[in-house]
């Protein structure tokens, strides 16, 4: 929680105010019961209509003050509550920035987003209910109980039979309820994980005519959500209508046997009313608490699984050195990688090194390991075993920042961010020019695109997935860099088109390494160096003309592309 607290403390000047206005507001609310007592015991017993309006603008004074202070409360608690959760929010967007593919693993996407919206909004909404209710409960609850006791010590024990019936209330309410705030939170990353899955499988879905079925599985996790809904509220508003049976009792035997003391002179008839009043703010005060201490075990789960994403420990963190030098090596030195969970290496004694002017190229069957070799190159994820070096420096020393400075990555699926596809190639230069956008879009063959200002919908979803990955090796190539990896971004490219491409590259990365994934090998057959994996280990490397004679592997994925003349085998 202590991350949690850290992102609160710049709130403190706003909470010192709140406290000064919840003090001013239950010194008012305090008092008027008294001004009410001495009206009934004075002005009207000795019909003194003067002393009646001194006290009545007394209280008109005492009523506008509090007013003012509950505005003032109000508005300073929401200013602190929605200025926490953006806080709160940004700070746990930046952390999730940093997570690499093992912390994703460990939290879904879907949880995430939950966690990044629903619970802060609870974090939200509890913190508000704080300043505005829990504060100033003790505050009017204890003023109450003084004041009260003050004015009929005789009638005090019904204060206390109304506080335990009200205290039982609370308990039994909280009990039946506390588990299911867990689960009507887990119920939520659930509901998000299973929508996020049908709208991404639409297409999938449509094909095998399984509609049907996947509004069937939304149906139950949806049911099963408002089921455990039903069942807390049930519960919770049950506690309105007791609370105010509780009240009423309590107004009966105050004025019941408060009747018995007024006539043997014990307490006169406006401090009865007064008591009453006082009573009133006592219960009301249990049932603020009470109400805070319902939504306590919801605003306990909503913080623990904020802090749990803010207290993860990051897998992949900065090293030291802020600085790599121009056109450097990267050499693989028997690397080795399993994933997290998993007991067989995905990757076993890896060795090969990308020099500047140098194409390598990464060819082998569905699950060799081909791109967890390019993840592991900007660190998004990091070896078991081994090491990857940088003119002979592990890349765990450098500054992440630095290291992916020198790196132009294009994964395999073509990700476009909803704008335009000015602020799309932006992303792969800051401040890149007009200009220099026409011209990265001209080298990646993007002819289809007459406007650089044109729309991107959510997840380029306006455009072919062959124009999807020409925008997206664009935005890789429109800001020079050291080491350029395409992870197998071609496929949707006809030949032609790719061979256009890769001319270009080559013409613009004369200096730089380049690193090419592929299932094609018209993709990679003029590579200076072409790794052949199989089963996570390199079972050959060398050149086409080489590796056709001699690597069997090679020469059948050759041989089933053969039909395809533009691979002139």
């Amino acid at each position: 929680m202590k991350n949690l607290i850290r992102v609160f403390k710049n709130k403190l000047p706003h909470v010192f105010i709140i406290f000064a206005l919840l003090i001013l507001e239950a010194y008012c609310d305090l008092s008027l019961p008294s001004y009410t007592a001495s009206i009934v015991d004075i002005g009207i017993q000795n019909a003194d209509l003067n002393y009646i309006t001194n006290i009545g603008t007394l209280m008109l004074i005492m009523v506008a003050i509090s007013v003012f202070a509950t505005i003032g409360v109000s508005y300073f608690s929401s200013r602190v509550s929605s200025g926490y959760a953006k806080d709160l929010r940004k700070v746990i967007y930046t952390k999730v920035l940093k997570f690499s593919n093992h912390e994703l693993n460990r939290i879904s996407r879907s949880s995430l987003i939950t966690r990044s919206t629903n619970d802060v909004n609870q974090v939200q909404n509890v913190l508000g209910f704080l300043f505005t209710t829990l504060f100033f409960a003790p505050i009017l609850g204890v003023g109450s109980i003084i004041k009260a006791f003050e004015l009929g010590g005789n009638l005090s024990w019904i204060i206390f039979i109304t506080f335990i019936a009200v205290l039982i209330l609370l308990i039994i309410i909280v009990i039946r309820v506390l588990p299911y705030f867990k689960i009507t939170q887990e119920i939520i990353d659930k509901m998000n994980r299973t929508a996020r899955e049908i709208l991404l499988g639409i297409p999938v879905i449509k094909a095998f005519v399984r509609q049907d079925f996947e509004q069937e599985k939304f149906g139950y996790v949806n049911e099963e959500f408002r089921d455990v809904n039903l069942y807390v509220f049930r519960n919770l508003f049950v506690l309105m209508p007791a609370m105010t049976l509780i009240l009423n009792l309590m107004i009966v035997l105050i004025l019941y046997f408060g009747a018995y003391d007024a006539i043997s002179g014990n307490i006169l008839t406006g401090d009865i009313i007064a008591f009453i009043q006082y009573s009133t703010q006592i219960v009301f005060s249990f049932i603020m608490i009470g109400g805070f201490i319902i939504m306590l075990p919801r605003f306990l789960v909503s913080a623990r699984r904020i802090a749990e994403v803010l207290n993860m420990e990051l897998s992949i963190t900065d090293g030291d050195i802020t600085s790599i030098s121009d056109n450097p090596t990267i050499e693989f030195k028997n690397v080795s990688y399993s994933y997290p969970g998993s007991e067989k290496e995905t990757l076993k004694d890896i060795n090969f090194k990308l020099i500047p002017g140098k194409t390598t190229a990464i060819i082998g069957g569905t699950g060799s390991g081909k791109s967890t070799i390019l993840n592991l190159i900007p660190r998004l994820q990091d070896v078991t075993d081994g090491e990857i070096l940088i003119d002979g420096v592990n890349i765990k020393e450098f500054n992440l920042k630095v290291l992916r400075d020198k790196i132009s990555f294009t994964p395999q699926e073509a990700i476009l961010f909803q704008g335009t596809v000015k602020s799309n190639m932006q992303t792969g230069k800051r401040d890149a020019t007009d200009d220099e956008i026409k011209n990265a879009l001209n080298l990646a063959q993007a002819d289809f695109i007459e406007d650089i200002e044109q729309e991107v919908a959510q997840g380029g979803s306006n455009f072919s997935g062959g124009q999807k990955q020409r925008l997206s090796i664009a935005r890789a190539i429109i800001n020079p860099h050291d080491f350029y990896l395409f992870d197998d971004c071609f496929s949707a490219l006809d030949m032609n088109t790719e061979a256009i491409v890769k001319s270009n590259l080559d013409n613009i990365a004369q200096n730089s390494s380049i690193l090419f994934v592929s299932q094609r090998i018209s993709t990679i057959k003029d590579a200076d160096e072409i790794i052949v994996l199989d089963n996570g280990e390199i079972i050959d490397k060398g050149l086409h003309e080489d590796l056709i004679d001699r690597c069997e592997i090679y020469s059948e994925i050759a041989s089933s592309q053969m039909e395809d003349s533009s691979c002139h085998l």
